[in-house]
């Protein structure tokens, strides 16, 4: 397996997070509910890799200030880091977004661990408590 570094982006409204559904075209985590994110491309930054991934799998762009959450281990080795921001307004993934299909489902849930969807890693349910 390669070492791949990636990196995600928690979108917060009110006591609600964004995620999607990894979809069956995914190689990794097909199913899951997960941060919108992706792979660091050579000479990117976590945090630009970040905004990238989010806007190529929502077609939404985050014009605001983004902080750095946290990190973990992949299951190749690699560290997926964890950026998050506040929004004021709802948002709608597109279907038109360039990698609309890497996700078959959308959805908003509130931050608590009884209110997050399944099947979920535990990795993503830390990061996402740690947004409260």
């Amino acid at each position: 397996m390669v070492k791949v570094d990636a990196a995600g982006l928690l979108v917060k409204l009110g006591d609600l997070i964004l995620l999607g559904r990894r979809s069956k075209v995914c190689e990794s985590l097909s199913g899951y509910w997960a941060i919108p994110g992706g792979a660091i491309e050579l000479n990117e930054s976590p945090k630009d890799a970040a905004l990238r991934e989010f806007f190529e799998e929502t077609d939404v762009e985050i014009n605001q200030q983004i902080s750095y959450l946290t990190k973990f281990s992949t299951p190749s080795g690699g560290t997926f880091f964890v950026y998050y921001t506040e929004i004021q307004n709802l948002i709608f993934p597109s279907s038109e977004a360039k990698d609309a299909f890497e996700h078959d489902e959308w959805g908003f849930f509130k931050i608590q661990k009884n209110c997050l969807p399944t099947p979920i890693t535990k990795e993503t349910i830390k990061a996402i408590l740690m947004t409260r």
